[in-house]
């Protein structure tokens, strides 16, 4: 009888662990796909980790799903030889293969079973190309397809049928068997993204209709110039309390709740915070380590990458090895 009663016990507590969180917290589990913030990295390759040029985040994707990242932003081309691969408008910037991402992406689901991660991508590839790249990840059989004359699935019915990550593309090219990749201006809308200054946010919608069930809260600085992420002015953004009241803002401006909330620079500032508090929730902070304070110039380059000695009356880029990049003009 003891022995029956300890198995029972060890099923009981078994189960118990298995239902324990969906995505961080038991509070979600209830909550519909569109009713829960994910904390989301806009340019989420591009990454100083990985060695690429003209950064947006210090740390690379496997360490971002780590350290609580769900939704990640994602630039796709096809190299020379026709291969997709992910980079910030310039090749010669630094790429990564999607093959790499991909198979980030499946290790972290493989080992992290209640856990929803959401691929919003920026495509210059076709449908096509992503299906044969998803189908070699061995990610297909985690591929949620989203029924649109139905509600969005609660967090737990999507880990309990093991439907774990939602593909968003720009490009409208799915054809009628690729269901899973899903137009993204059919399901959300946006603020603007092209902002360069803590005093340009705004609330107002850019792209998608605003009937739409998601929203994407736009919530980075960049360089007016090229694109890349500015550290420093990061720092500032993605603190509180600017960070939470522009959200909470945004949610009462538009009577929008903000599903993907999209930063630069994720360790910096309180990200986790602030979704964890639009979410209702209340969980341990995860250590995100942060890089050294004492920077050092990796190099110095002009506007298309290359190397450069300082010189006068030109556009240059210092390279640091904390992910800053500061752009300089040196006038004679």
């Amino acid at each position: 009888m003891k022995k029956t009663i300890s198995i029972l016990l060890i099923l009981v507590t078994s189960l118990h662990i298995s239902y324990a969180q969906c995505n961080g917290s038991l509070d979600l589990c209830s909550k519909q796909y569109s009713e829960v913030a994910y904390l989301t990295t806009h340019n989420a390759f591009n990454s100083d980790q990985d060695g690429l040029f003209f950064p947006n985040q210090t740390y690379n994707i496997a360490s971002q799903l780590n350290d609580g990242v769900r939704g990640l932003m994602i630039d796709v081309y096809n190299d020379l030889f026709g291969n997709p691969v992910a980079y910030h408008s310039i090749i010669a910037l630094g790429y990564i293969p999607l093959s790499d991402i991909l198979n980030d992406i499946k290790i972290f689901l493989d080992n992290n079973p209640n856990e929803i991660v959401t691929i919003i991508l920026e495509c210059y590839v076709t449908a096509n190309d992503i299906e044969d790249e998803i189908n070699q990840s061995g990610l297909a059989n985690y591929l949620y397809t989203h029924n649109n004359s139905l509600a969005w699935p609660t967090l737990q019915n999507m880990i309990d049928n093991d439907n774990r990550l939602v593909i968003f593309t720009d490009e409208d090219d799915a054809n009628g068997s690729q269901n899973w990749y899903h137009y993204i201006w059919n399901h959300a809308v946006e603020t603007h993204f092209s902002v360069n200054t803590i005093n340009d946010f705004t609330c107002d919608f850019n792209r998608g209709d605003p009937l739409n069930d998601l929203f994407i809260l736009n919530h980075f600085v960049t360089d007016a110039t090229l694109g890349y992420g500015l550290y420093n002015e990061s720092n500032d953004v993605n603190a509180n309390p600017f960070f939470i009241n522009r959200a909470l803002d945004c949610q009462t401006q538009t009577n929008k709740f903000p599903n993907f909330v999209t930063v630069d620079f994720y360790e910096l500032g309180d990200g986790l915070a602030v979704v964890d508090q639009l979410n209702g929730i209340t969980t341990p902070s995860i250590n995100i380590t942060k890089q050294n304070s004492e920077r050092k110039i990796l190099s110095i380059k002009d506007m298309l990458g290359r190397k450069n000695e300082v010189k006068n009356n030109s556009i240059l880029f210092y390279v640091y090895d904390d992910g800053t990049v500061e752009k300089k003009i040196i006038i004679e």
